[in-house]
């Protein structure tokens, strides 16, 4: 072990509370103690001294039934079908025929993979009249035809094979389009078409099982994805399970295989006691489901009720008080409120509904979601984005979160929920049925449109007229470790009605690149102030998930002086350098104007970095007009550059070849303007080109750096 895995651990052992340092290790012990005994003993770690306690097991008679019957619990009324369709061919006519089309590429072999469709075909050849074409579930579709070798056991496969992104196999093994399949079958016209899409659904059930045997493959290699993979044949059930398709056989079948996932998920539970992440709320999820609709499951009702108390516990455990999730990620953030949503609605379907605090967490997550949402109805990226959902009930961008808010507030029915003027998202209808569209209708919009700061999180959104800005100066999450954190500390997006004008740079990849992974988690992929190229917090080699976090950023104050919408933002983490500095950004919103004070306080020389990723690449490098100079002085916030704006070294960003907004500079100390073509990750494994302006400066601080965003006049 190196020193540096010393002083993480060391950093650790001072962070997490002992409690949970203890659960951390018993943990740990219990794996590998059921590991040690399974391979020393083989067939006699069945033995009946080694199984669970007497209240734990199922007697074999009932582990032997899993025939379905009768009407079963549903998120959904299968006998809302008709009224649904109907209404949803009416009110959403353009995303019906989009589920449409992804419905028939799906069975065609070709499976959305992070936003981009690709051919996942097993054979190259589609068998005539087959009801689906089968799919390579081992196969990375976007790692340039690497193979993960089915005759490995899941615990065994290698995460990090060079040039290959698990991420991207997993991403065909949790089965979503299932969903698609469901859902085109409720909107098809005729007997015969309904029936063809059940089958579509059985084939794909079936060809899984043939191909992925339970725990053999990179499908069984996280727990996670067994359970998200049972998560959605549970939930999606509900769009076939009336189809006299679905005969009595493939019924046994499904069981046997929701049997199959959660006894896996039961048995691999990602419980690492200290650092427990989402991963482990999602595993959760996924019994909870499934004991809940499938109630004649042998384990059904543990599931339900003792990892359904679990599940609680964890919800409130990461949901922090001002609703934001505690990994400080808004991707996971969106990922975790729709697992969460679908584990509330089949408690609710069972009979067994989770507890008030629950519910009122789960619309937390909801709600901050609305709190962060630009003009355009997408969220900014904070921390990790890995383009992951819950709930795919309609695609969406990676970023797009404008429909959450809405259906949250007619999932747990709480107007607080409906922002103004919020019309109702498709993902209602086919979550809820019609009823649950009527009852968005009728409830009152009691959201909160304006500036607004989440203090747990230490994330200021400012709103004035179209125009947004979020600055982000919060902790690492995931208490402390990191885990989805970035360097982000008095980082921020921009942007004028549908336009963004300044971005995180995103993710793209993770074990893929290991050094790109690094490089867009670290403080140079931010819009922030870097001082001497130090990282705000210390990036661990070789460990693409740990972040300590010693920067000790906040929030300090916010308020609306003069017109102005305003945030100060300080972090402490270039204070470990030998002259220590703090950075302290003031960030304000005007009508048309945005404009920043970066104070960087301390002692000695340093050079400063400040950073500015632009999704624009028709850049011009000017001078300002003297009526931008003018505007400029005028609307900036009092006490900003108090000698002036740069007049003769300014960045114009044209938007769909027409200027759109100038970018004006000013510093205490002299300073070099460069303008850099790169690129920005709107999504998981996505790039788009961009530029990163770029105003670099040496010597003695304290010094200031002024930034201002001037929105030209639009023809």
């Amino acid at each position: 072990m190196s020193a540096i895995d010393f002083g993480y651990y060391a950093y650790l052992a001072s962070t997490v509370p002992p409690r949970e340092l203890a659960r951390a290790v018993a943990a740990r012990a219990r794996r590998a103690l059921r590991g040690g005994i399974r391979q020393v003993l083989g067939p006699m770690s069945r033995h009946p001294a080694l199984r669970p306690p007497f209240f734990m097991q199922v007697p074999p008679e009932q582990r032997r039934r899993r025939e379905l019957r009768g009407k079963r619990p549903s998120i959904v009324d299968p006998s809302l079908r008709e009224v649904t369709a109907r209404m949803l061919r009416e009110r959403f006519p353009e995303a019906c025929r989009f589920v449409q089309r992804e419905a028939e590429a799906c069975r065609g072999g070709e499976v959305p993979v992070f936003g981009k469709w690709k051919d996942c075909r097993k054979n190259e050849m589609q068998a005539v009249g087959a009801d689906i074409v089968p799919l390579d579930y081992d196969l990375d579709p976007v790692g340039h035809g690497v193979r993960y070798d089915p005759g490995i056991p899941g615990t065994r496969i290698d995460h990090f094979v060079d040039g290959a992104d698990v991420k991207a196999a997993w991403e065909i093994g949790r089965l979503q389009q299932l969903w698609r399949f469901g859902q085109a079958r409720w909107l098809s016209a005729t007997a015969t078409e309904r029936s063809a899409w059940a089958r579509a659904y059985m084939a794909t059930i079936r060809q899984f099982r043939a191909d992925c045997p339970v725990g053999m493959g990179v499908q069984w290699s996280c727990a996670m994805e067994v359970s998200s993979r049972a998560f959605h044949a549970a939930l999606a059930f509900a769009y076939v399970q009336d189809d006299p398709a679905v005969d009595a056989a493939f019924a046994a079948e499904l069981a046997e295989m929701l049997d199959e996932h959660c006894a896996y998920v039961e048995e691999h539970l990602e419980d690492t006691g200290a650092v427990r992440t989402n991963h482990y709320a999602a595993d959760l999820v996924g019994l909870v489901v499934v004991g809940s609709l499938f109630p004649e499951l042998p384990r059904a009702r543990i599931w339900r009720d003792v990892f359904g108390g679990k599940l609680w516990e964890e919800i409130l455990r990461q949901v922090r008080g001002d609703g934001t999730h505690f990994e400080s990620s808004t991707g996971y953030q969106r990922l975790t409120a729709e697992l969460f949503l679908g584990a509330v609605l089949a408690a609710r379907a069972a009979g067994t509904p989770a507890p008030r605090e629950v519910e009122l967490a789960v619309a937390g997550l909801f709600r901050s979601i609305g709190h962060l949402l630009k003009p355009s109805g997408r969220i900014p990226q904070i921390g990790d984005l890995d383009s992951c959902r819950g709930l795919p009930l309609m695609p969406r961008g990676a970023l797009d979160c404008g429909y959450l808010p809405a259906l949250g507030a007619a999932a747990l029915v709480d107007a607080t929920l409906k922002l103004p003027e919020a019309r109702c998202p498709v993902e209602v209808a086919w979550l809820l049925g019609a009823p649950g569209v009527e009852r968005f209708d009728l409830l009152p919009a009691h959201g909160h449109r304006g500036s607004v700061l989440l203090r747990d999180a230490n994330v200021a959104v400012l709103r004035r007229a179209d125009g947004y800005l979020c600055l982000t100066a919060g902790p690492n999450g995931a208490g402390g470790c990191g885990v989805h954190a970035h360097n982000d500390k008095n980082s921020v997006e921009l942007s004028f009605g549908e336009v963004d004008l300044v971005l995180d740079r995103g993710t793209f990849v993770y074990a893929r690149d290991p050094r790109e992974r690094d490089r867009r988690r670290g403080t140079a992929g931010h819009s922030t102030v870097q001082v001497d190229a130090a990282e705000q917090n210390r990036l661990i080699p070789g460990r693409l998930f740990a972040l300590p976090d010693t920067s000790r950023a906040r929030i300090r104050w916010m308020d609306r002086p003069n017109g102005h919408e305003m945030a100060s933002g300080e972090h402490l983490g270039y204070r470990r350098l030998p002259q220590g500095v703090v950075h302290r950004r003031l960030a304000a919103l005007g009508a048309g104007v945005a404009a920043f004070q970066d104070e960087l306080f301390g002692d000695g020389a340093h050079v400063l970095e400040a950073r500015w990723f632009i999704p624009h690449t028709d850049l011009l490098e000017r001078a300002a007009a003297p009526e931008e100079l003018h505007r400029l002085q005028a609307q900036a916030p009092a006490g900003f550059a108090p000698e002036g704006f740069d007049a003769s070294r300014c960045v114009e960003v044209r938007v769909d070849g027409k200027p759109f907004a100038l970018f004006a500079f000013a510093a205490s100390l002299r300073f070099e303007l460069s303008v850099e073509e790169t690129d920005v990750s709107p999504g998981y494994a996505e790039r788009m080109p961009a530029r990163a302006v770029t105003l670099r400066c040496a010597g003695d601080v304290p010094a200031r750096i002024w930034t201002a965003v001037l929105v030209l006049a639009r023809e």
